[in-house]
């Protein structure tokens, strides 16, 4: 069927592209986002730690379906510590995503209306972001405690209910990554719909909010005419920042509400092309968490500065250590022709030493005769 072809294309071709362009991506936004022009700036800072985060949602939610096709296993079924593991940290880095963007639009916003300062900037971010991990990890800690039990398979457990005539089987145990059975309805109900809160919906809100603020404070400055070198640096960091917003809105927040709704609906069938577009949302996604290079790069100007100078001096060590390796040589190869030079010059002087020695004594024995 198509629908299987496709899926097994995601998993085969889309998801190792995605976990190599978003590292190489990421790593570059890092790599520009700390130089000199950038790094003093808190909206940068948060930048910065947003690319750490999407590198660890990339390889956290690829890594499942990597593993599944590769053993034909579900890797959250391994163990019981993988399991909690697992889901904890995916939940918290989603979560963590939606809500760097988030901090960052309140900090844009409070620097634009002049009520944060841009000194001691790196204390405010390091302080907002441990703060943040915190309380997402709080949020998230249940996950250890009602996910994971060792339970007979489906199979095993309904013969034992067909079972009429009190024959025993023998016991199939499989361990599961599902919740407990205190805890199904809360995992299958309430679970979604937290999910749907804390990573679309009051994110997608709180950023409405902030960014209208920014777009309404930006073009009261512009309609007065105050273009200082700061504001001008400014605007151009807010646009960076809204083309990440908005990518945010229209790839994450469309994909994590029709997820969630699916698992509201996690008892209905579906049919497979219903899998598919659950598939292609959720890839979307996962997407969104590698595209930030480009975002930057399309909607920052000095962004695009900075990577060319990147280039530029990469450029330029490269053809440095060419250079100084061709000196190098040179110089060793100078060194080599003068030390012949040396010793050729030396054996020279030591024969005709030899020839004046023998010349000498020959003279002496003539003397003596």
């Amino acid at each position: 069927m198509w629908h299987d072809a496709i899926r097994l294309g995601l998993v085969r071709i889309f998801y190792p592209c995605l976990m190599i362009f978003g590292t190489i991506g990421n790593v570059l936004c890092l790599k520009i986002l700390l130089r000199k022009r950038f790094r003093r700036q808190s909206t940068c800072q948060y930048l910065c730690i947003l690319a750490v985060i999407d590198i660890l949602f990339i390889y956290t939610r690829s890594a499942r379906y990597l593993y599944r096709y590769i053993y034909n296993f579900d890797l959250r079924n391994r163990s019981l510590w993988i399991c909690r593991s697992y889901i904890f940290f995916s939940s918290t880095l989603s979560q963590l995503a939606s809500w760097i963007l988030v901090v960052v639009s309140f900090d844009r916003y409070f620097i634009i209306i002049n009520k944060l300062s841009y000194r001691h900037a790196g204390w405010r971010v390091m302080k907002t972001t441990f703060i943040l991990i915190f309380i997402i990890c709080l949020l998230n800690i249940h996950y250890f405690f009602i996910l994971g039990t060792d339970t007979k398979s489906f199979f095993s457990s309904l013969r034992m209910q067909e079972n009429t005539s009190n024959e025993t089987f023998p016991g199939d145990n499989r361990f599961l990554c599902m919740a407990h059975p205190k805890f199904q309805y809360f995992f299958h109900l309430y679970q979604p719909i937290f999910d749907l809160l804390f990573v679309a919906i009051i994110p997608f809100l709180l950023m409405i909010f902030t960014n209208l603020g920014i777009i309404c404070t930006t073009m009261k400055t512009n309609a007065l005419r105050i273009t200082s070198r700061r504001q001008k640096r400014n605007n151009r960091l807010t646009i960076m920042l809204l083309s990440v917003i908005l990518t945010f809105i229209l790839l994450t927040c469309p994909s994590v509400i029709l997820i969630c709704l699916n698992r509201l609906m996690s008892y209905t069938i579906f049919s497979n092309t219903e899998l598919l577009i659950l598939d292609l949302l959720e890839s979307l996604w996962y997407t969104k968490h590698a595209l930030n290079f480009i975002l930057y790069t399309l909607s920052g100007q000095d962004f695009r500065r900075e990577f060319c100078k990147l280039i530029s001096c990469s450029k330029q060590t490269v053809s440095d250590k060419i250079r100084n390796r061709r000196q190098c040589r040179r110089g060793r190869e100078s060194r080599f022709s003068m030390s012949s030079y040396a010793s050729t010059h030396r054996t020279s002087l030591i024969v005709v030493q030899l020839n004046k020695t023998k010349t000498n004594a020959k003279i002496r024995k003539s003397w003596s005769k």
